[in-house]
């Protein structure tokens, strides 16, 4: 919770891979949210579809065969390689990635460090500032009225 009073965070449940059978469940400006990912096996790999609040399919994940990624689907017309996600960043622990939807903003995850060896948190890059916008942290944790939760992010309303 900000310091207005607004939530805006995200706990994933499930088995702790969000191939299979992850339900990310919170609040975006104190609505309630619901991402769920389901994972089927096809004969060229394996497909996550990602949908939002129970009706709307927001993402298509194709996992490549072997050691490759595959690629993302965000709508019919637009795929990005899965490796466009994950490119360098500013240090050699840090990854980039562009938003397409928010006028190719990019924005950096940089791991937190020793004390939080897997958290990371998720920075804003623009020529005039940068700025954190979330905080993903994955100790395990359990959540009143919603059970066992596999990792937590908090951001700012955006």
């Amino acid at each position: 919770m900000d310091q207005n009073g607004i939530v805006n965070e995200l706990f994933f449940t499930g088995q702790g891979d969000p191939r299979h059978k992850c339900v990310a469940i919170g609040y975006h400006n104190n609505a309630p949210v619901v991402y769920k990912f389901e994972t089927v096996d096809l004969p060229q790999g394996t497909r996550t579809t990602v949908t939002f609040n129970e009706h709307t399919e927001v993402a298509l994940l194709d996992w490549a065969m072997g050691v490759h990624l595959g690629s993302v689907f965000r709508d019919t017309e637009r795929t990005t390689p899965m490796a466009d996600f994950v490119s360098h960043g500013t240090t050699s622990t840090a990854r980039q990635f562009r938003s397409h939807t928010a006028g190719n903003e990019l924005f950096e995850w940089r791991r937190l460090g020793n004390r939080q060896p897997y958290a990371y948190e998720l920075i804003s890059i623009r020529p005039e500032t940068t700025a954190r916008i979330a905080t993903y942290d994955p100790t395990p944790r359990e959540v009143p009225k919603m059970g066992r939760a596999y990792a937590w992010i908090d951001w700012r309303g955006m």
